[in-house]
């Protein structure tokens, strides 16, 4: 069974990887890839919260860092934990043989691959806001997917990467939200 699974995820990312590679996405999918960093992401974030968070802008700064926060130990535990080779390294053999292509128009990452941190930093600020906010969340959840798949697309991280980076982000804003007894709609649920 687990064979099986790492099989279909070597598959998927072959299918985005090279499939999708066009000069065009090359360019959309490194934006999408800088803007899923958590420095541009927390920054953004303050930014948002600070002005669209009213009288309780404060408050507002406060869970959206902890959220941040939250999702990134989360993430950091258990990259250090499944040490899983990225791409690169996975396919190494082959791809010095000629048998398979990696489209990497930048840099090659070799470890650390599970799970996505951009993506997890992503779906962390997506869901925080969709969540505080309730406004704009097919949008937020819409950034947040292409920042995820354009891990995949530029080689950096295998679909099973960006689907639990995604749960990660997602459980850390629901958590925080979840807890937060001040929270918009909590009451509610």
């Amino acid at each position: 069974m687990i064979r099986e699974l790492l099989e279909l995820d070597d598959l998927l990312f072959l299918w985005i990887n090279r499939e999708w590679s066009t000069p065009a996405l090359d360019g959309i999918m490194s934006f999408a890839t800088v803007a899923g960093n958590s420095v541009v992401l927390i920054f953004f974030g303050l930014l948002v919260a600070a002005m669209w968070g009213g009288a309780k802008n404060r408050r507002m700064t406060i869970m959206f860092l902890l959220t941040m926060a939250i999702g990134g130990a989360a993430l950091l535990s258990i990259k250090q934990t499944i040490p899983r080779d990225r791409p690169c390294k996975r396919f190494e053999e082959k791809i010095f043989k000629g048998q398979v292509t990696v489209h990497t128009p930048y840099n090659r990452l070799y470890h650390r691959s599970f799970p996505s941190g951009h993506t997890q930093s992503a779906f962390s600020a997506a869901g925080f806001f969709a969540l505080y906010f309730r406004r704009r969340q097919v949008l937020l959840y819409f950034a947040a997917s292409t920042i995820a798949i354009s891990r995949v697309y530029l080689g950096a991280h295998f679909v099973s990467d960006i689907v639990v980076g995604a749960a990660l982000g997602w459980f850390a804003a629901w958590l925080v939200w979840r807890l937060d007894p001040l929270s918009p709609g909590r009451a509610a649920t």
